[in-house]
């Protein structure tokens, strides 16, 4: 993916031009709570959840600013903070060892933060937006965009393994961790960004599976990927056989599948872009079901390497 590299000059004029339009409007709020705090405060967070996490001190922080200077001024703080953001991982960038592929990714993914300051409307920074949220995960480096409509964390799976009943089941899931994956953390979580759903397709899925796999070469801590999703549910094969690449590329590299606590969110998501689904959903014929995979890392990389071989032959 071809990125035009963001400047420091890019990024200075930026801020200068949000720090002069907050100061007209309500010059005391970088002083009551400095920028510096906020991105401080959101890097001591420890990476479990899918969104940024805001404590709850920093909502009341949030929450104060509206009421005292409205959405307009909570808005340009929240930019502020991004840019501010997008300077220290840019720094950071130097000095982490992450891939071309994606430090090219992350600087298209700023570019476009920077651009939206102009184009989106003060509700799109309201802390509860999760295209906000995911935002700001990328321009403090927890979110590492991979291509496509995805980006990952690396962090622990998190309490979604225990979500399941069967005890049984979730037995064969520790022991596949310890004996196949070597370990409980950390994975590369896959997730989903719904702004970049038009991206969402077999290829760049390849294409974002081999980002994936340079920064697990690079990082010999990572133990493998885990994905959760309504559209790894097998009964889709028959329903919406165009999403089958999601689960089968996996399956057949030795990942191991299972039932992983659904939500109102995947049943809401599994119905939104299919009138199929969701007609069958309203007879009764079709409930969404979440499940999950995790690909362990050597068994990854060997599917890695064998498409890799496939595609040169």
């Amino acid at each position: 993916m071809e990125a035009q590299l963001i400047t420091e000059k890019d990024l200075e004029r930026n801020i200068n031009s949000l720090q002069q339009e907050i100061n007209a409007v309500s010059p005391d709020i970088c002083v009551q709570f400095p920028i510096p705090d906020y991105i401080n405060d959101v890097h001591s967070y420890r990476q479990f959840r899918t969104h940024s996490y805001f404590s709850s001190k920093r909502r009341k922080i949030f929450k104060k600013i509206e009421d005292r200077h409205g959405a307009y001024s909570l808005a340009l703080y929240h930019k502020l903070a991004l840019a501010g953001f997008i300077k220290d991982s840019m720094k950071r960038l130097k000095t982490e060892f992450l891939p071309e592929g994606i430090i090219c990714e992350l600087h298209a993914w700023f570019r476009r933060v920077i651009e939206d300051f102009t184009r989106q409307p003060d509700s799109y920074y309201e802390y509860s937006n999760s295209d906000f949220r995911h935002d700001l995960g990328v321009c403090c480096l927890k979110n590492l965009p991979i291509g496509g409509a995805w980006f990952v964390q690396v962090r622990p799976i998190g309490l979604q393994l225990f979500w399941t009943a069967d005890i049984l089941r979730l037995l064969r899931i520790m022991r596949f961790l310890i004996f196949k994956a070597k370990g409980f953390t950390p994975f590369c979580v896959i997730h989903t960004f719904k702004r970049y759903l038009p991206r969402f397709n077999c290829q760049r899925m390849n294409l974002a599976y081999r980002l994936i796999g340079e920064l697990i070469k690079r990082n010999p801590k990572i133990k493998g990927i885990y994905r959760r999703s309504w559209f790894l549910d097998p009964k889709l094969e028959k329903i919406s056989s165009s999403l089958n690449y999601l689960r089968e590329l996996p399956r057949r590299g030795g990942a191991i599948f299972f039932e992983a606590g659904t939500t109102r969110f995947d049943i809401a998501n599994a119905l939104a872009f299919s009138p199929k689904r969701r007609k069958l959903y309203n007879k009764g014929k079709y409930l969404p079901v979440a499940y999950a995979y995790i690909w362990p890392r050597k068994e990854f990389l060997e599917w890695l390497s064998q498409s890799y071989a496939k595609q040169s032959g």
